[in-house]
Formats: structure tokens, sequence, C-alpha cells
């Protein structure tokens, strides 16, 4: 018996559903975020528009983004750590990303006259200094997100959240369509997603193994 077979049909639409609006080919990149709940945050706020990768960079190794507040929502990303800005920009560059960074700087352009058509990292950086110089001089674009009020910033969650709103649904305006996955991409996260839905997947998994008749 396969796994699906233990899902209702709303879930399994729920997930269809879901891969056909997502992408890779948007993603987003944190430097150094040093609370666990707004790394969190960012993480949630990735997958709930769509997007199937995150990337964290941390100088002092592993990050542990909050679990309460992420909801289950990094189970459904793939996140990749980094070391340096520097480890973290080749990375992407070599896989075609433009690094669009947000930073208050005098170069800095409205996130709104941003090209998001092709392949971009849209990269935010920690609570306090914002993105490191490092980082910085690797970015393709630098942008800010327009404010109304006295403050002049905001909330790094609510920075991400605002920033990647406008990166998809410009993306959406432009290709018509937010998703981007190839049919095996599909396939494959299909099946990992099903094994996340179901509780206790390991233990079903070895029952059902244990069922199959010997050659």
């Amino acid at each position: 018996m396969e796994l699906k077979n233990f899902l209702t049909e709303k879930r399994l639409e729920r997930i269809d559903a879901v891969l056909e609006k997502r992408t890779r080919n948007l993603t987003l990149l944190l430097e150094d975020i040093y609370d666990p709940h707004n790394v969190a945050a960012c993480i949630r706020s990735a997958e709930g528009l769509g997007l199937q990768e995150v990337h964290v960079i941390s100088k002092s190794g592993a990050f542990k983004p909050h679990p309460k507040v992420v909801q289950g929502g990094g189970k459904w990303v793939e996140i990749s750590g980094y070391r340096s800005a520097t480890e973290a920009a080749q990375a992407l560059k070599a896989r075609g990303f433009a690094i669009y960074a947000g930073a208050l700087r005098e170069d800095a352009v409205p996130i709104q006259s941003l090209d998001f058509g092709g392949k971009v990292a849209v990269a935010f950086g920690n609570e306090h200094d914002g993105l490191s110089p490092e980082l910085l001089a690797l970015a393709d674009r630098v942008f800010f997100i327009p404010m109304r009020g006295f403050t002049q910033s905001f909330n790094i969650s609510v920075a991400t959240g605002m920033g990647l709103f406008h990166a998809t649904e410009e993306r959406r305006r432009l290709l018509g369509a937010s998703g981007d996955l190839d049919p095996a991409d599909k396939e494959r996260l299909r099946s990992l997603w099903i094994e996340y839905s179901i509780p206790k997947v390991e233990l079903l998994k070895k029952e059902l193994a244990s069922r199959q008749p010997e050659d």
C-alpha cells in the first residue's frame, strides 16, 4: 500500500496546489540574524510565500530557529548554511542567482524598481548592523523598502515578509505564474511532503515493509 493512501484527498490536493506555486528561482538569504525568533519568522514567511529554499549565513556555525515561531514551516523548505558571505554568494552566483541586498545607503534604490523576472536571492542582515560590508560588496543591487513615517527601519522579520511579498507578486506579474519547479522536482517533493504529513511515518513504513511477501 502506498503512503499517499493514508492521507485524505483534501490533503493530497493541498500538497499538489502548493507544489504548483513553489519556486526555486526566488530565494531568501539571511546574514547573522541573532534572535532565533526572527530567523524562524523569516523562514515561515518565505515558506508561506512559496519559496523552496532559504540560505543562512552564520559565522558562529549552525543556527537554531525557534520551533514555536516556525510552526512547522521549516520542514517544508530546504535550508542551506554558510560560514561567510563570500561562501554564500559564490554558491548562489554559481547557480545563476543575482543578489539583491536590503540596506539603507546612498546608492540603494526602491525595491519596486528591481527586476524579479530572473533568479534572485533577496538578502537581509542582522537586527543591529544590517548586512556586512563583505556581502554588500558582492551584491548585484542594493535596495530599500520605502517608509512613510519617522521610523527608519522595519523589524527584520517584517522587512523580509514585505520584501518577499513584493518579489513574489512581481514575479507573478512578469512571468504569469509563481511556480517554476520541474516535473522531477515536483515528484520528489510530493513524496517527501506526503511522508511529512503522516504522523509517526517511520513506524508506518516499517509496518508496511513487514507486510511485504518474502521472495
